[in-house]
């Protein structure tokens, strides 16, 4: 339905795609002409934005808004409550860290109250963490003076911060997740948008620790060399299908909605 009929018009190698609705939750990397066609990931870089008039203000904004520099890595927050240890994110964050040369903020130095301090004076943002299924919100460690036993930073709280990051990777569990509105999924990911991120990288549903490990491996390799987020990631699902990673809900997860940028 969507792409067989605009199949012969994609000669550009990247597509960029303004979902309605519910049609955000489509993994649109799987999609392809017919089945048993190549998928579209194979030959395109795939892109997502809200709306045309989110293009054009990440299209419009200033050279020097996005300038800043540094990252910020955050993995296996440690939460009271009942979400268990997320051994997975810790090694996923180690793995960020060391391909970007920054050390992670793990278990109790995850904190809420250091995220937020941080998280407008750098260019990536990476989070390894628990995710809420329904409103993809993450999970971090509580600030010590709070009452709040399980500190799950609603979109709120990035609402009220400013973001010059270029790129927020949200490698948590259901961070697509959200209210759905008329332009699409209402929750984290937008916040960050809203606050002035250029892209970001969310997950639509849950994935293995593996499957996320070699993902994010990939995709950071790639970014790392100069190469574009939408082709880094483009690059890292075809790397996933050559090399045992078949199934579909292994590797089209990742959705990388804003801009294609390069650090």
């Amino acid at each position: 339905m969507f792409i067989a009929p605009v199949k012969d018009l994609l000669e550009e190698a990247e597509v960029i795609i303004v979902p309605d609705r519910r049609l955000y939750k489509v993994p649109f990397a799987a999609l392809s002409e017919k089945e048993g066609a190549e998928y579209l990931s194979e030959t395109h870089r795939i892109r997502v934005i809200p709306s045309l008039t989110t293009l054009k203000i990440i299209q419009d904004s200033p050279e020097d808004y996005h300038s800043n520099t540094g990252a910020l890595i955050i993995g296996n927050p440690k939460v009271d409550g009942p979400l268990s240890p997320f051994p997975g994110a810790r090694k996923e964050a180690e793995m960020v860290g060391r391909l970007v040369g920054v050390p992670p903020l793990v278990d109790e130095k995850a904190m809420k109250q250091a995220v937020l301090e941080r998280i407008s004076s750098v260019s990536l943002i990476h989070f390894a963490a628990h995710g809420d299924a329904e409103r993809g919100e993450i999970a971090l460690s509580s600030i010590p003076t709070s009452n709040n036993r399980n500190a799950i930073p609603p979109q709120a709280d990035v609402s009220r911060v400013i973001v010059r990051a270029r790129l927020v990777v949200l490698g948590c569990c259901h961070s697509g997740s959200g209210q759905i509105r008329a332009e699409g999924i209402i929750g984290i990911a937008r916040a960050f948008l809203g606050s002035g991120a250029r892209s970001v990288l969310v997950a639509l549903w849950a994935i293995p620790d593996s499957a996320t490990e070699k993902v994010m491996s990939r995709f950071y390799e790639h970014l790392v060399e100069g190469e574009s987020a939408s082709e880094s990631l483009h690059q890292a699902m075809k790397w996933m299908r050559k090399n045992g990673f078949t199934q579909v809900s292994q590797w089209a997860s990742f959705t990388l909605i804003g801009d294609g940028v390069r650090f």
